[in-house]
């Protein structure tokens, strides 16, 4: 049987995801060019084989499809009556798609999960517990980052195994640098080096500027925060630590280089060209950012060439970064629950860590498997990625992460602005974030 490859996106929006509930009839394929501004369709409706059962995986990332195929063909190698069709939701539709889908019962058998995203589909009871499978793969789970592991785990019960991880670090244009006669960064860097050499590389004339200060979360804010000895939310899940002044401190030090050292492109900027586009057009000289765009930059020319990465600079307290990563799931819905289960576990196994690694698509989870990924990009030190898991904070999340998470743009963009403090700002949505978690409580 040919493999079938699903590329969602107009059919999303047109309500075809009906198509992926049905074990006997494969869905309409659809492929795309690697830009996606060309599109074919076509229709299959070969049955399936007596005994073959079919499953449906649906992910975000076209950049990490060819690893993901790679991992599929290696399922299917070891599960020959089972074969499955790969779904590319693009991610400004998945999550909204997946929900809808997974209590209509007409999403996927198997499907890429946030920490920050999985709360309510276990309060739903959507997702299969994955325990029985683990210990019949003989994977040890002690192979993973610890908190990762944690983050995907209720009741008890384990609903996922991080399929990758992710840490961040100080991406800078050698060629601006070069240009300017700046020396590159150093692990020794701190945050008044960040400045300092902002400012000596933000150019007016041209259009340059020293760095990117976006109003953004993973890559940004959160890793100031606790460089400064704040926190996002306490330990125990409760409160909100927005409003603490080593918290204030790490926000500040974002909104300043907008505002008051004027080094980065203001918030509208990124509204009409989101930063890491700026970045590599050679207009941005640094720009905090993880390891899931190493791949990217690798297959860019100028990026490839003129790219390089350090450890973070150290805040007030420490240089921490955030960790985080990805995991896959199995839903209750799915008509082979054996079957899709057996799938999410391969597919954040050994095996398939060495996969993603070797091909430079993510870090993979699993230990032993990552210094093939830092050896996929010899033009770069990405090393510094694995040098960040020391020390690193895991990504704050709680029962129900959307609910505070989905306010903080709105309450600290008029600090990126410059139209409210952000002392009032970080106040406001610490209350927002408090009276969310009390709800969780409740």
């Amino acid at each position: 049987m040919t493999r079938r490859l699903a590329l969602f996106s107009a059919l999303v929006a047109a309500g075809l995801l009906a198509a992926c509930s049905s074990p006997a009839t494969a869905p309409a394929t659809t492929t795309s060019s690697a830009t996606g501004s060309e599109n074919t369709t076509s229709a299959t409706t070969d049955a399936a084989p007596e005994g073959e059962v079919d499953l449906n995986f649906a992910i975000f990332s076209q950049d990490q499809q060819p690893a993901v195929q790679q991992v599929l063909d290696a399922f299917e190698k070891e599960n020959s009556n089972i074969k499955v069709t790969l779904q590319v939701i693009p991610w400004t539709d998945y999550w909204s798609t997946l929900q809808t889908t997974s209590s209509g019962g007409t999403g996927p058998d198997v499907a890429w999960m946030l920490a920050a995203e999985i709360g309510p589909y276990l309060d739903g009871g959507a997702l299969l517990p994955l325990d029985d499978t683990i210990k019949d793969a003989g994977i040890d789970v002690s192979g993973y980052p610890a908190e990762l592991v944690k983050l995907y785990q209720s009741g008890g019960a384990t609903y996922a195994l991080p399929k990758d991880f992710d840490t961040i670090g100080l991406w800078y244009n050698k060629a601006l640098f070069d240009a300017k006669g700046v020396p590159y960064p150093t692990a020794d860097w701190t945050w008044d080096d960040v400045i300092s050499n902002a400012q000596k590389l933000t150019d007016p004339a041209t259009g340059t500027f020293g760095i990117a200060a976006p109003l953004e979360a993973q890559a940004g804010y959160y890793n100031t925060i606790c460089q400064a000895g704040g926190y996002v939310i306490s330990p125990d899940g409760t409160k909100s630590g927005y409003d603490l002044p080593a918290s204030i401190q790490g926000i500040q030090f974002w909104t300043d280089m907008v505002n008051k050292y004027k080094v980065s492109p203001t918030l509208a900027s990124f509204s009409d060209t989101e930063a890491v586009a700026q970045f590599m057009s050679g207009k941005i000289a640094m720009m905090y950012t993880g390891s899931f765009y190493a791949l990217r930059f690798h297959n860019d020319p100028y990026a490839s060439k003129n790219f390089d990465v350090q450890v973070l600079p150290k805040g007030p307290v420490s240089n921490a970064s955030v960790i985080n990563g990805m995991g896959n799931v199995a839903f209750a819905s799915s008509k082979h629950p054996e079957e899709a289960k057996k799938l999410a576990v391969f597919l954040s196994s050994p095996e398939a860590s060495g996969i993603y690694s070797a091909t430079g698509a993510v870090l993979g989870s699993y230990t032993d498997t990552q210094q093939a990924w830092v050896n996929s990009f010899p033009e770069f030190h990405a090393q510094v990625f694995l040098d960040m898991v020391n020390g690193a904070v895991v990504y704050p999340v709680s029962k129900n992460t959307d609910a505070w998470a989905s306010q903080e743009s709105q309450f600290l963009t008029p600090a990126w602005t410059g139209t409210q403090s952000v002392q009032d700002a970080a106040s406001g949505l610490a209350t927002a974030m408090n009276t969310a978690l009390a709800a969780e409580q409740g």
